[in-house]
Protein backbone atom coordinates (compact mmCIF):
# COMPACT_ATOMS: atom_id res chain seq x y z
CA UNK A 1 0.00 0.00 0.00
CA UNK A 2 2.78 2.37 0.75
CA UNK A 3 4.21 2.00 -2.80
CA UNK A 4 1.13 2.66 -4.66
CA UNK A 5 0.41 5.61 -2.12
CA UNK A 6 4.04 6.75 -2.66
CA UNK A 7 3.24 6.64 -6.82
CA UNK A 8 0.64 9.65 -5.85
CA UNK A 9 2.27 11.58 -3.82
CA UNK A 10 6.03 11.28 -4.26
CA UNK A 11 6.75 11.96 -0.56
CA UNK A 12 10.53 12.63 0.50
CA UNK A 13 9.59 9.22 2.84
CA UNK A 14 7.05 7.40 4.19
CA UNK A 15 6.70 5.40 7.35
CA UNK A 16 4.09 3.30 9.16
CA UNK A 17 4.18 1.50 12.48
CA UNK A 18 1.67 -0.58 13.85
CA UNK A 19 2.08 -1.73 17.73
CA UNK A 20 0.06 -3.63 20.14
CA UNK A 21 -0.96 -1.10 23.24
CA UNK A 22 -1.19 -4.06 25.47
CA UNK A 23 2.58 -5.51 25.18
CA UNK A 24 4.69 -3.14 23.50
CA UNK A 25 4.47 -5.77 20.26
CA UNK A 26 5.31 -4.28 17.12
CA UNK A 27 2.94 -5.98 14.85
CA UNK A 28 3.98 -3.75 11.38
CA UNK A 29 6.77 -1.86 10.61
CA UNK A 30 7.71 -0.04 6.78
CA UNK A 31 8.42 2.50 4.84
CA UNK A 32 9.13 3.52 1.38
CA UNK A 33 12.51 2.18 0.97
CA UNK A 34 12.86 -1.42 0.49
CA UNK A 35 15.76 -3.38 -0.67
CA UNK A 36 16.84 -6.98 -1.88
CA UNK A 37 18.83 -8.66 1.03
CA UNK A 38 20.53 -10.61 -1.50
CA UNK A 39 21.82 -8.08 -3.47
CA UNK A 40 22.20 -4.92 -1.07
CA UNK A 41 24.15 -2.46 -3.00
CA UNK A 42 21.75 -2.47 -5.90
CA UNK A 43 19.61 0.30 -6.09
CA UNK A 44 17.15 -0.16 -8.50
CA UNK A 45 14.45 -0.95 -5.93
CA UNK A 46 14.19 2.77 -5.34
CA UNK A 47 16.09 4.60 -8.08
CA UNK A 48 15.63 4.19 -11.66
CA UNK A 49 18.67 2.91 -13.61
CA UNK A 50 18.82 6.27 -15.23
CA UNK A 51 19.06 8.22 -12.60
CA UNK A 52 21.59 6.07 -10.63
CA UNK A 53 23.81 6.06 -14.03
CA UNK A 54 24.25 9.74 -13.45
CA UNK A 55 24.86 9.30 -10.24
CA UNK A 56 28.88 9.58 -8.57
CA UNK A 57 30.48 6.92 -6.36
CA UNK A 58 29.78 8.96 -3.38
CA UNK A 59 26.28 9.43 -4.24
CA UNK A 60 25.69 5.63 -4.89
CA UNK A 61 27.10 4.99 -0.95
CA UNK A 62 24.77 7.87 0.52
CA UNK A 63 21.74 6.33 -1.22
CA UNK A 64 22.90 2.99 -0.45
CA UNK A 65 22.91 4.57 3.70
CA UNK A 66 20.04 6.02 2.91
CA UNK A 67 18.19 2.89 1.69
CA UNK A 68 19.58 0.73 4.50
CA UNK A 69 18.35 2.80 7.14
CA UNK A 70 15.14 1.69 8.80
CA UNK A 71 12.74 5.33 8.73
CA UNK A 72 10.48 4.25 11.41
CA UNK A 73 13.84 3.90 14.11
CA UNK A 74 16.42 6.48 12.55
CA UNK A 75 14.67 9.55 11.22
CA UNK A 76 13.98 11.99 13.78
CA UNK A 77 11.63 15.07 13.14
CA UNK A 78 9.92 17.72 14.41
CA UNK A 79 5.84 15.55 15.50
CA UNK A 80 3.91 18.75 15.08
CA UNK A 81 0.47 18.03 16.75
CA UNK A 82 0.52 14.76 17.20
CA UNK A 83 2.45 15.65 20.07
CA UNK A 84 -0.41 17.67 21.65
CA UNK A 85 -2.02 14.85 23.77
CA UNK A 86 1.44 14.28 25.26
CA UNK A 87 1.42 17.73 26.82
CA UNK A 88 -2.68 17.78 27.24
CA UNK A 89 -1.90 14.36 29.78
CA UNK A 90 1.01 15.70 31.66
CA UNK A 91 -1.14 19.20 32.37
CA UNK A 92 -3.80 16.89 33.75
CA UNK A 93 -1.81 14.65 35.82
CA UNK A 94 0.00 17.77 37.19
CA UNK A 95 -3.59 19.15 37.95
CA UNK A 96 -2.64 22.32 35.63
CA UNK A 97 -5.86 22.00 33.81
CA UNK A 98 -9.37 19.65 34.12
CA UNK A 99 -11.82 18.57 31.66
CA UNK A 100 -13.54 21.90 32.35
CA UNK A 101 -10.64 24.05 31.81
CA UNK A 102 -11.45 26.85 28.88
CA UNK A 103 -8.65 28.73 26.98
CA UNK A 104 -9.16 31.92 24.69
CA UNK A 105 -7.48 31.31 21.56
CA UNK A 106 -7.70 34.91 19.19
CA UNK A 107 -5.58 33.29 16.25
CA UNK A 108 -2.13 33.74 17.73
CA UNK A 109 -0.40 34.62 21.31
CA UNK A 110 2.36 37.42 22.21
CA UNK A 111 5.44 35.06 23.75
CA UNK A 112 8.80 37.00 24.53
CA UNK A 113 9.08 38.67 21.09
CA UNK A 114 7.58 36.41 19.42
CA UNK A 115 3.70 36.66 17.87
CA UNK A 116 3.07 32.88 17.09
CA UNK A 117 0.19 31.74 15.50
CA UNK A 118 -2.65 28.88 15.41
CA UNK A 119 -3.70 26.82 13.01
CA UNK A 120 -6.84 29.12 12.85
CA UNK A 121 -5.21 32.40 12.27
CA UNK A 122 -9.18 33.78 13.15
CA UNK A 123 -9.12 32.31 16.43
CA UNK A 124 -10.78 29.53 18.05
CA UNK A 125 -12.80 31.97 20.44
CA UNK A 126 -13.68 30.07 23.75
CA UNK A 127 -12.61 26.68 23.58
CA UNK A 128 -12.68 23.40 26.35
CA UNK A 129 -9.37 21.33 26.83
CA UNK A 130 -11.53 18.58 24.68
CA UNK A 131 -11.91 21.12 21.73
CA UNK A 132 -8.25 21.84 22.02
CA UNK A 133 -7.31 18.76 21.20
CA UNK A 134 -10.04 17.92 18.39
CA UNK A 135 -9.49 21.50 16.42
CA UNK A 136 -5.74 21.52 17.47
CA UNK A 137 -5.58 25.09 19.12
CA UNK A 138 -2.11 26.01 19.20
CA UNK A 139 -2.91 28.62 21.35
CA UNK A 140 -4.72 26.68 23.93
CA UNK A 141 -1.16 24.10 24.15
CA UNK A 142 0.76 27.13 24.40
CA UNK A 143 -0.56 28.65 27.60
CA UNK A 144 -1.41 24.80 28.93
CA UNK A 145 2.74 24.42 28.65
CA UNK A 146 3.43 27.41 29.80
CA UNK A 147 1.50 26.29 32.60
CA UNK A 148 3.44 23.64 33.09
CA UNK A 149 6.67 25.23 33.21
CA UNK A 150 9.88 23.97 31.56
CA UNK A 151 10.99 21.74 34.41
CA UNK A 152 7.51 19.95 34.42
CA UNK A 153 7.66 20.10 30.80
CA UNK A 154 10.67 18.27 30.50
CA UNK A 155 10.53 15.60 32.75
CA UNK A 156 7.40 14.83 31.43
CA UNK A 157 9.13 14.62 28.04
CA UNK A 158 11.33 11.90 29.43
CA UNK A 159 8.99 10.03 30.86
CA UNK A 160 6.94 9.59 28.20
CA UNK A 161 10.29 8.21 26.28
CA UNK A 162 11.38 11.18 24.43
CA UNK A 163 14.98 12.08 23.86
CA UNK A 164 16.39 9.01 24.66
CA UNK A 165 16.57 5.41 22.58
CA UNK A 166 13.33 3.12 23.63
CA UNK A 167 15.64 -0.43 23.12
CA UNK A 168 14.27 -2.05 20.28
CA UNK A 169 16.55 -4.46 19.04
CA UNK A 170 17.21 -2.75 15.84
CA UNK A 171 20.47 -1.38 14.88
CA UNK A 172 20.22 2.32 13.83
CA UNK A 173 18.00 3.68 16.32
CA UNK A 174 18.01 7.52 16.95
CA UNK A 175 17.19 9.03 19.71
CA UNK A 176 15.73 12.63 18.80
CA UNK A 177 17.02 15.99 20.40
CA UNK A 178 15.24 17.68 23.31
CA UNK A 179 16.11 21.32 24.30
CA UNK A 180 17.62 21.14 27.36
CA UNK A 181 15.48 22.37 30.43
CA UNK A 182 17.94 25.78 31.10
CA UNK A 183 17.64 26.55 27.28
CA UNK A 184 13.88 25.45 27.34
CA UNK A 185 12.96 29.45 27.15
CA UNK A 186 9.45 30.89 27.10
CA UNK A 187 9.25 30.39 23.07
CA UNK A 188 11.05 26.96 22.93
CA UNK A 189 8.52 26.23 25.49
CA UNK A 190 5.61 27.52 23.70
CA UNK A 191 7.04 25.35 20.49
CA UNK A 192 8.00 22.30 21.89
CA UNK A 193 4.14 22.27 23.24
CA UNK A 194 3.14 21.74 20.21
CA UNK A 195 4.92 19.68 18.63
CA UNK A 196 7.95 22.31 16.82
CA UNK A 197 11.47 22.91 17.59
CA UNK A 198 12.42 19.50 18.98
CA UNK A 199 12.62 16.08 17.48
CA UNK A 200 11.83 12.71 18.17
CA UNK A 201 10.88 8.80 16.17
CA UNK A 202 8.51 7.77 15.31
CA UNK A 203 9.17 4.67 17.01
CA UNK A 204 9.67 6.86 20.63
CA UNK A 205 6.33 8.49 19.30
CA UNK A 206 3.86 5.35 18.97
CA UNK A 207 5.23 3.48 21.91
CA UNK A 208 4.72 6.58 24.52
CA UNK A 209 1.51 7.09 22.59
CA UNK A 210 0.54 3.43 23.57
CA UNK A 211 1.21 3.81 27.18
CA UNK A 212 -1.28 7.28 27.23
CA UNK A 213 -4.32 5.25 26.10
CA UNK A 214 -3.45 1.85 27.46
CA UNK A 215 -3.52 3.37 31.60
CA UNK A 216 -0.41 4.22 31.75
CA UNK A 217 1.81 1.42 31.20
CA UNK A 218 5.50 1.53 28.84
CA UNK A 219 6.16 -1.44 27.53
CA UNK A 220 9.43 -1.52 25.58
CA UNK A 221 8.86 -2.18 22.08
CA UNK A 222 9.40 -5.85 20.71
CA UNK A 223 10.04 -7.28 17.27
CA UNK A 224 9.54 -10.78 17.88
CA UNK A 225 7.07 -12.72 19.67
CA UNK A 226 8.68 -15.98 20.15
CA UNK A 227 11.43 -17.86 18.19
CA UNK A 228 9.75 -21.79 16.51
CA UNK A 229 12.01 -24.88 15.63
CA UNK A 230 11.72 -26.10 12.21
CA UNK A 231 8.32 -28.62 13.11
CA UNK A 232 6.36 -24.98 14.49
CA UNK A 233 7.47 -25.61 18.52
CA UNK A 234 7.75 -23.04 20.40
CA UNK A 235 11.49 -22.81 21.91
CA UNK A 236 11.76 -19.35 23.03
CA UNK A 237 8.77 -17.05 24.42
CA UNK A 238 9.84 -13.52 24.89
CA UNK A 239 7.45 -11.65 27.53
CA UNK A 240 6.42 -7.84 27.44
CA UNK A 241 8.81 -5.90 29.32
CA UNK A 242 7.05 -3.58 31.59
CA UNK A 243 9.22 -0.28 32.40
CA UNK A 244 7.55 2.20 33.95
CA UNK A 245 4.33 4.21 34.30
CA UNK A 246 3.39 7.55 32.61
CA UNK A 247 0.55 8.56 33.17
CA UNK A 248 -2.87 7.49 35.22
CA UNK A 249 -5.58 5.48 34.67
CA UNK A 250 -8.06 8.66 34.77
CA UNK A 251 -6.55 10.59 32.53
CA UNK A 252 -5.35 8.00 29.91
CA UNK A 253 -9.50 7.51 30.15
CA UNK A 254 -9.69 10.68 29.67
CA UNK A 255 -7.56 10.96 26.61
CA UNK A 256 -9.16 8.14 25.22
CA UNK A 257 -12.13 10.16 25.36
CA UNK A 258 -10.54 13.34 24.02
CA UNK A 259 -9.07 11.47 20.78
CA UNK A 260 -12.26 9.45 20.21
CA UNK A 261 -14.05 12.82 19.56
CA UNK A 262 -10.84 13.70 17.90
CA UNK A 263 -11.79 12.08 14.91
CA UNK A 264 -15.55 11.50 15.42
CA UNK A 265 -15.86 15.07 15.27
CA UNK A 266 -12.44 16.59 14.80
CA UNK A 267 -9.30 17.16 12.90
CA UNK A 268 -8.89 13.81 12.12
CA UNK A 269 -12.29 12.80 10.60
CA UNK A 270 -10.80 11.46 7.54
CA UNK A 271 -9.40 8.29 9.70
CA UNK A 272 -12.98 7.00 10.42
CA UNK A 273 -13.26 2.89 9.32
CA UNK A 274 -17.00 1.81 9.26
CA UNK A 275 -18.15 -0.05 12.15
CA UNK A 276 -14.59 1.17 14.05
CA UNK A 277 -14.60 3.19 17.02
CA UNK A 278 -10.88 5.66 16.44
CA UNK A 279 -9.38 7.87 18.31
CA UNK A 280 -6.41 9.50 17.32
CA UNK A 281 -4.55 13.16 16.79
CA UNK A 282 -3.27 14.53 13.08
CA UNK A 283 0.14 16.13 12.96
CA UNK A 284 1.17 18.95 10.58
CA UNK A 285 4.31 20.06 10.95
CA UNK A 286 5.93 23.20 9.16
CA UNK A 287 9.55 21.96 8.56
CA UNK A 288 12.57 23.92 9.31
CA UNK A 289 13.20 27.06 6.93
CA UNK A 290 9.16 27.62 8.27
CA UNK A 291 8.50 29.06 4.70
CA UNK A 292 5.16 27.05 4.72
CA UNK A 293 6.29 25.17 2.04
CA UNK A 294 7.57 21.94 2.99
CA UNK A 295 5.57 20.08 5.99
CA UNK A 296 5.79 16.48 7.61
CA UNK A 297 2.04 15.07 7.93
CA UNK A 298 1.10 12.11 10.43
CA UNK A 299 -1.91 10.44 12.18
CA UNK A 300 -1.12 8.49 15.19
CA UNK A 301 -4.30 6.16 16.99
CA UNK A 302 -5.61 3.34 18.39
CA UNK A 303 -8.14 0.64 17.59
CA UNK A 304 -11.18 0.11 19.44
CA UNK A 305 -10.90 3.98 20.84
CA UNK A 306 -12.03 2.37 24.89
CA UNK A 307 -10.16 0.05 24.71
CA UNK A 308 -7.26 -0.31 21.99
CA UNK A 309 -6.14 -3.51 20.83
CA UNK A 310 -3.88 -1.61 17.62
CA UNK A 311 -2.17 1.32 17.81
CA UNK A 312 -0.84 3.12 14.31
CA UNK A 313 1.43 5.52 13.28
CA UNK A 314 1.65 6.91 9.57
CA UNK A 315 4.01 9.90 8.59
CA UNK A 316 4.37 11.09 5.59
CA UNK A 317 7.38 13.72 4.85
CA UNK A 318 7.09 16.26 2.33
CA UNK A 319 4.51 14.89 -0.64
CA UNK A 320 4.75 16.64 -3.84
CA UNK A 321 1.48 17.91 -4.43
CA UNK A 322 0.46 21.06 -4.80
CA UNK A 323 -0.45 22.12 -0.59
CA UNK A 324 1.05 20.14 1.33
CA UNK A 325 0.07 21.52 4.35
CA UNK A 326 -3.13 19.17 4.67
CA UNK A 327 -2.85 16.07 7.25
CA UNK A 328 -6.04 13.98 5.11
CA UNK A 329 -3.10 12.44 3.34
CA UNK A 330 -2.33 10.79 6.24
CA UNK A 331 -5.49 10.04 7.77
CA UNK A 332 -6.97 8.88 4.54
CA UNK A 333 -3.86 6.61 4.36
CA UNK A 334 -4.78 5.67 8.20
CA UNK A 335 -8.19 4.88 7.00
CA UNK A 336 -7.36 2.36 4.18
CA UNK A 337 -4.90 0.25 6.04
CA UNK A 338 -6.88 -0.18 9.21
CA UNK A 339 -9.74 -1.37 7.40
CA UNK A 340 -7.50 -3.70 5.68
CA UNK A 341 -5.67 -4.60 8.29
CA UNK A 342 -7.54 -4.62 11.54
CA UNK A 343 -9.84 -7.86 10.29
CA UNK A 344 -6.71 -10.02 9.54
CA UNK A 345 -5.47 -9.28 13.62
CA UNK A 346 -8.75 -10.33 15.08
CA UNK A 347 -10.58 -6.87 15.75
CA UNK A 348 -13.59 -6.84 14.01
CA UNK A 349 -16.07 -4.19 13.32
CA UNK A 350 -19.54 -3.94 15.35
Amino acid sequence: MIADYQKELEAAHMGVVMMNPKNGQVLAMASDLTYNLNKPSDLSSAWEPAQTAKMSKKEKQTKMMELWSNYCISAAYEPGSTFKPFTVAAALDEGKVTESSTFQCKGNLQVADRRIHCVETSGHGTITLEQALMESCNVALMNIGASLGRDKFNQYNERYGFGKKTGITLPGESSGLLHMTEQLNPVELATSSFGQTQTVTMIQMITGFCSLINGGNYYQPQIVKELQNDDGAVVQSFEPVLLKKTTTEKTSKLMRKFLLNTVEHGSAEPAKVKGYSIGGKTGTAEKAGRDKTNYLLSFIGGVPANNPQVAIYVVIDQPRVTEQAHSTYATVFASQLLKKVLPFLGVYAK
